[in-house]
């Protein structure tokens, strides 16, 4: 379960746990890719919620709503990720952008 702008978005554990090996893999090996930053920290709590079977929510802004938004970039799943990836793209669209 992840929560975005006080609004929760599930997410099957199967996709889940896609979610988290994509972003574990450009936390290590992208680290200045877009999405990067906050990466490895939304993994660790995918991983976390995983192993202890908790639906405590991941609250999700900034560089780990980024992290996400770019592991969703391609939605290909269900509804629930496309949900998540409309949501994660708005707080996305009203980040301010960095120049040069």
């Amino acid at each position: 379960m992840f929560e975005v702008a006080s609004q929760p978005y599930p997410l099957d554990e199967r996709a889940a746990t896609l979610m988290a090996e994509n972003l574990r893999v450009k936390a290590a090996h992208e680290p200045g890719a877009e999405g990067a930053a906050g990466a490895r920290p939304v993994a660790d709590a995918i991983e976390l919620r995983l192993i202890e079977d908790t639906d405590d929510p991941i609250t999700l802004g900034g560089d780990g709503a980024e992290a996400v938004y770019y592991a969703l970039n391609v939605p290909n799943g269900g509804g629930d990720q496309l949900a998540l990836y409309d949501a994660v793209k708005r707080l996305h669209d009203e980040r301010p952008r960095q120049t040069g």
